[in-house]
């Protein structure tokens, strides 16, 4: 009987050693995906107080309607929400797996949403 108690506490202690790691992990992924997140919200807020947008009342009073130009705002709003979408779906991705699994699709996300953010960016930037 003290092996099946022996047995029970190390898989107890091991499963606590997961569960940190597990949690640690979780905890650095969302700082990472925070970050970006926050450049999101940057350009949300910074991208329409630009010289191109600020100047379309100029424009459209002196008949230059062709020079006048909207900010895109789906892009924008696609762009803040993205991190915390993809950052959930990995978190329903990787529950109930193996550590190394976990790392690999938070990391995987994380790239994706690098990928895609650089990308909204490049577009907001050239519109």
């Amino acid at each position: 009987m003290s092996r099946a108690f022996a047995g029970a506490t190390v898989g107890t202690r091991r499963d606590r050693a997961s569960s940190v790691v597990f949690v640690a992990l979780v905890v650095l992924f969302g700082l990472l995906f925070a970050y970006d997140l926050f450049e999101a919200v940057t350009n949300l807020v910074s991208v329409p107080g630009q010289a191109r947008y600020a100047n379309n009342d100029f424009y459209a009073e002196n008949g230059l309607d062709g020079l006048v130009a909207s900010p895109p705002w789906f892009a924008l709003i696609a762009n803040v929400a993205l991190p915390p979408v993809v950052f959930v779906a990995a978190l329903v991705v990787v529950r109930r797996r193996p550590l190394p699994v976990v790392a690999l699709v938070l990391l995987a996300g994380l790239a994706a949403v690098a990928a895609l953010s650089l990308t909204i960016t490049a577009y907001v930037q050239s519109v």
